[in-house]
């Protein structure tokens, strides 16, 4: 099968290089996929929440009613489930796959900035290639779209404590303004 010149130079101007330090695209040995394990707490009663497959969906649910937003993978649910208020959210740096630990938050930011931009240059090519009708790893991805979740679940960790800090800091101002 023979490829048309204007498709090749069409794919080549979608394609984008992201700068990354190669080390950063080490996510460990965890698999993402592996949803159940990374669901936290539930912020109602804080008991563990379980997944459950239903309607062709993946959802968390709490034994005390609480439910997540449902998603397609499993993976997703989950992040749904971490992200949204009805979970314990713990410190941006224990997120698991991003070597977030010890870090500040600047260079949370930038790490996280960059993997995100990464993960959806590749989440992009899958879904050329499927588009396409090539041939691609499923699976790969599968977990493209749940690390790229985690990425964006991650930054919104990091805004939390962001947030948390600039409010500190202005507590005693406020107080110093009160007196």
């Amino acid at each position: 099968m023979s490829v048309r010149p204007d498709t090749v130079r069409a794919r080549a101007v979608h394609d984008r290089i992201v700068d990354i330090d190669p080390s950063w695209l080490d996510f460990g040995p965890d698999d993402p996929l592996e949803a159940e394990r990374w669901i936290n707490d539930c912020a109602a009663c804080g008991n563990a929440p379980t997944l459950a497959f239903a309607d062709l969906r993946w959802q968390v649910r709490c034994g005390c009613g609480q439910c997540g937003t449902p998603g397609q993978l499993a993976a997703i649910a989950a992040v749904n489930w971490n992200k949204s208020p009805l979970s314990r959210h713990p410190a941006y740096d224990t997120v698991p796959f991003f070597g977030l630990q010890g870090l500040s938050i600047p260079k949370a930011r930038e790490k996280l900035i960059r993997v995100r931009d990464y993960l959806e240059e590749q989440k992009r090519r899958c879904e050329r290639r499927i588009r396409a009708r090539e041939p691609f790893g499923h699976r790969y991805f599968q977990r493209i779209r749940a690390y790229l979740a985690w990425a964006i679940y991650a930054q919104g960790l990091l805004r939390e404590a962001e947030n948390a800090l600039l409010a500190q800091a202005a507590a005693p101002a406020a107080v110093r303004v009160a007196h």
